[in-house]
């Protein structure tokens, strides 16, 4: 084998490896879409643990999530705009489930309620955070 060849191998199969295991992993998010299927948002969870976010149940399915995912469903679902759960995989999309009552509540993440509570406080909601954003985006518009 030339030195060459070594190199190439060397710096190549790495990144094709990486490449592989980067694409065999499937991203899953929970979207918000309006009665008539205009999307309004989503949240990515997770498959693995992760600091700061709980184990939950959606569609029959355990995830990992943080609170403010779900405290975000509860205020969609609220508002009356319709919850999916789907799978991205590469460039395809697999909704899992659209089942409203599927998705895990605060209850169900095992807080007190007084930690339920200060989540759900109307200054803190992410209503308001989002609202907030779209104030400063619309701010903006005329800059274009």
């Amino acid at each position: 084998m030339t030195r060459a060849q070594c190199i190439a191998i060397l710096t190549f199969l790495p990144a094709i490896t990486l490449a592989g295991s980067s694409f065999a992993q499937s991203d899953y998010y929970i979207r918000s879409q309006y009665p008539d299927g205009t999307f309004t948002g989503s949240h990515e969870i997770l498959i693995r643990p992760k600091e700061g976010y709980y184990q939950a149940q959606y569609c029959d399915r355990m995830f990992w999530v943080s609170t403010t995912t779900v405290v975000w469903t509860e205020e969609e679902v609220a508002a009356g705009r319709t919850l999916i759960l789907e799978e991205n995989f590469g460039e395809e999309r697999n909704v899992l489930c659209s089942d409203n009552t599927a998705f895990a509540s605060l209850y169900d993440l095992g807080l007190d309620k007084r930690e339920i509570e200060a989540l759900r406080e109307p200054e803190g909601s992410f209503q308001t955070r989002a609202s907030r954003i779209h104030t400063i985006r619309d701010a903006f518009k005329q800059f274009k």
